[in-house]
């Protein structure tokens, strides 16, 4: 029989320590971003509380093809002092797992006892398993330390909501959990291309609200007056993913998919008579283009290509909403570091078969983990005095040769493949210019001078952030 303990002592009463893993998305947000793991169904006794008595069901991605399904019951719910969930059904012949709560003066020290059988190899599984948790809960520790202490990231009118599009998607995925985290009510507008009219549309009325929408539909959605006076603030994340060959499909997805959405969403807004106090839609660092030289601030002028006049149309759709929020901001991201899509996940690919790449560049890279993103959004939300064009990257970019050699480091490679730069030109010389290759030096000012604080400052940090030790 294995058994694992950990505890650590969080700066946070008993009862809000107790009340965070009671919020929807705490397992989510709990889990480390190595671990591949994908919530079915969820199961409620008490309709607003999980943990006391309901059960869910999960399917965990071991390996690729391997999918290992769980169902968890929750039980001995008692108050700020303890609850346990054991496996159903899953692949161990036991698993219990005790969240144990107690004050420690004024603190509250939390502490995760669990034991588990195996089926076979018991001694050998026992210690991987065990290795295992011990990444996994120095992660979820950390993260409950930092969202029960992030005083300035914490909403502190319970009564508001999020009105937010594209959660469905690499960043939303991240964020939502993370705003249910801080206190925030939410209300998901989910892309659905089958709906014809919106008449059949059922709200429920909690915390987190799923409304089916479709920009391209002629028809603009009406929320209960109840719901739409609480709306104070819209993230707005919507629209074709950048990466990929730039093909003349792919152009026009990425400029229409955020031109239509964005419209129909501002007359959502008009049409509910939703006054907002601050609006953020995701923008993009394309805006600046091709700068060999200089440092890049928001303030630094458009670039020339495609991804530069796209993103300036983009921002011209978004800054319509002006005259209906106090604050609009238009997000400016950079490569989206995350093992779960995006550019990171493109770039490790080959280093994941064993085939270790390296082209020889110069060009710097401006990233930022999916985690400080994330936060940078919360952060925006509260700082009033943040608006209009913000960078979204992480302080120090990385040229493009080095991040190889990070990732070559990361992974061990049987085979190593010097790639030429003129290779990928004569396949896409846009994906070359404006994508893999663009120099872009870009300093998030904005950020920086108003306090925020990155979690991770360069692009080694984010990488070691999101593998366990060892990993």
């Amino acid at each position: 029989m294995g058994s694992f303990s950990f505890s650590s002592i969080i700066d946070s009463s008993l009862s809000e320590t107790f009340n965070w893993h009671e919020k929807l998305f705490c397992l989510e947000r709990l889990t480390p971003p190595w671990e591949n793991i994908e919530i079915v169904d969820r199961n409620y006794i008490d309709t607003n509380n999980l943990i006391n008595g309901g059960s869910l069901s999960l399917i965990h991605n071991v390996f690729p093809f391997i999918k290992l399904k769980w169902k968890i019951k929750h039980s001995n719910y008692i108050k700020d002092e303890i609850f346990r969930d054991y496996m159903v059904k899953g692949p161990l012949k036991k698993w219990t797992h005790d969240h144990i709560f107690q004050n420690d003066n004024n603190q509250t020290k939390v502490i995760d006892k669990i034991s588990f059988n195996t089926h076979i190899f018991e001694d050998i599984l026992d210690k991987w398993i065990e290795k295992q948790l011990e990444s996994t809960f120095e992660y979820r520790h950390k993260i409950l330390k930092h969202d029960l202490c992030s005083i300035n990231l914490k909403n502190q009118n319970k009564e508001f909501y999020i009105l937010i599009t594209g959660g469905n998607g690499l960043i939303g995925k991240h964020l939502i959990p993370m705003l249910n985290s801080f206190g925030y009510k939410i209300i998901q507008l989910k892309y659905n291309k089958k709906i014809k009219n919106y008449k059949s549309i059922n709200i429920e009325f909690n915390d987190f609200i799923k409304i089916e929408w479709n920009p391209y539909l002629n028809e603009d959605l009406e929320l209960p007056k109840e719901i739409s006076d609480k709306i104070k603030y819209v993230i707005n994340l919507s629209g074709e993913n950048i990466l990929g060959i730039p093909t003349k499909k792919k152009k026009e997805l990425i400029m229409e998919s955020r031109k239509i959405s964005t419209n129909r969403l501002l007359k959502i807004i008009k049409k509910n008579k939703i006054n907002l106090q601050c609006c953020i839609h995701a923008s993009a660092t394309g805006f600046y283009g091709n700068d060999l030289n200089n440092e890049i601030i928001e303030s630094s002028t458009k670039g020339d290509g495609f991804l530069s006049d796209t993103t300036k149309i983009w921002e011209d759709f978004q800054n319509k909403f002006n005259s209906i929020s106090n604050r609009v901001v238009n997000l400016r991201i950079g490569a989206v570091l995350s093992r779960k899509g995006g550019f990171l996940k493109s770039m490790t690919m080959p280093y994941k078969m064993s085939l270790g790449i390296k082209i020889k560049s110069d060009n710097f890279i401006s990233h930022i983990s999916i985690e400080d993103l994330c936060r940078s959004i919360c952060y925006i939300l509260k700082e009033e005095n943040l608006n209009g064009p913000i960078n979204a990257v992480c302080p120090q970019p990385e040229k493009l040769s080095n991040i190889f050699n990070i990732l070559r480091r990361k992974y061990t490679s049987n085979i190593n493949i010097n790639i030429n730069k003129r290779f990928i030109e004569k396949i896409s010389p846009e994906l070359n210019n404006e994508l893999l290759f663009s120099n872009q030096y870009i300093i998030p000012k904005k950020l920086l001078d108003n306090g925020f604080q990155f979690l991770n400052n360069n692009f080694n940090d984010s990488i070691n952030s999101m593998y366990p030790k060892g990993g």
